[in-house]
């Protein structure tokens, strides 16, 4: 397409268009791509959101659950008559996600993500991000997305805290390399039992997809960095993360979380 032939959308897209980060030929390739979005709970919905804002031309969100009450102060997306509807997440955050942004395409898979569909899921997508709420899951696509050589961006929040990290298979540090295992259930801390401030998950959505949109849009690295972040306190703290020659992951290329349990 010729640098001067107006983007997909035309007006929708002005006020990231006069970006000089995005510009007409950032907006194309944003138009020109496909995320999967790994969850639509209180960080997924709020990517989703932004990336079909953002005129990503084709989202995919997968998800297994359903919406519930207790969903509503946190996962952006949805409302009382989803509750009502038992509506899955997924189909519920396509159907919001039309009405807002028409010209885009969205794909829901209502399925419980495992090693029998990680790889065919992350194929269908150029990059993906992080939606999910359990370590096990992350590690599952960290090992898909290495092997693929996707990237994809890492994001967690618990309270009003929340990490993010950039991953770019053979430029830099995959999870494996900051974590060698997933930790144990029992010890892990969970939003059911320390709570999450939702300003807390869209801060941390909205860090991740600007990761994304970096990706997308080619602009140049600026290091690989693990963001820590503080809403509560008003901080983020970035990192320097390192690549890990002996990592299982993306160093002896050892995919074992999707050998079959």
């Amino acid at each position: 397409m010729p640098a001067d032939t107006p983007s997909p959308g035309g007006a929708r897209y002005a006020r990231h268009e006069a970006l000089n980060l995005i510009g007409q030929a950032g907006q194309r390739k944003l138009a020109r791509s496909s995320v999967l979005v790994l969850g639509c709970g209180s960080i997924g919905s709020a990517q989703a959101m932004l990336l079909a804002r953002a005129g990503v031309g084709r989202l995919i969100l997968a998800d297994r659950d359903y919406v519930q009450l207790y969903n509503l102060p946190t996962q952006l997306l949805y409302d009382d008559n989803d509750v009502k509807a038992r509506a899955p997440k997924a189909a519920a955050a396509a159907s919001r996600l039309r009405a807002i942004n028409p010209e885009i395409t969205i794909e829901p898979a209502v399925i419980d993500v495992a090693a029998a569909n990680i790889e065919e899921l992350v194929g269908r997508a150029d990059l993906v991000i992080d939606g999910a709420d359990n370590f096990e899951t992350r590690f599952l696509l960290n090992d898909a997305a290495v092997k693929a050589g996707k990237p994809w961006v890492y994001g967690g929040v618990l309270g009003v805290d929340g990490m993010v990290m950039a991953v770019r298979p053979g430029q830099g540090p995959c999870l494996r390399c900051l974590f060698d295992l997933p930790p144990a259930d029992a010890r892990l801390p969970t939003c059911d039992a320390f709570g999450v401030l939702n300003a807390a998950a869209v801060w941390v959505a909205s860090l991740q997809v600007t990761e994304a949109v970096k990706i997308l849009t080619g602009a140049p690295q600026d290091g690989h960095k693990l963001h820590i972040l503080d809403i509560w306190g008003g901080t983020v703290a970035p990192v320097l993360a390192e690549r890990r020659p002996g990592c299982q992951c993306c160093g002896r290329r050892n995919f074992e979380f999707l050998k079959p349990a």
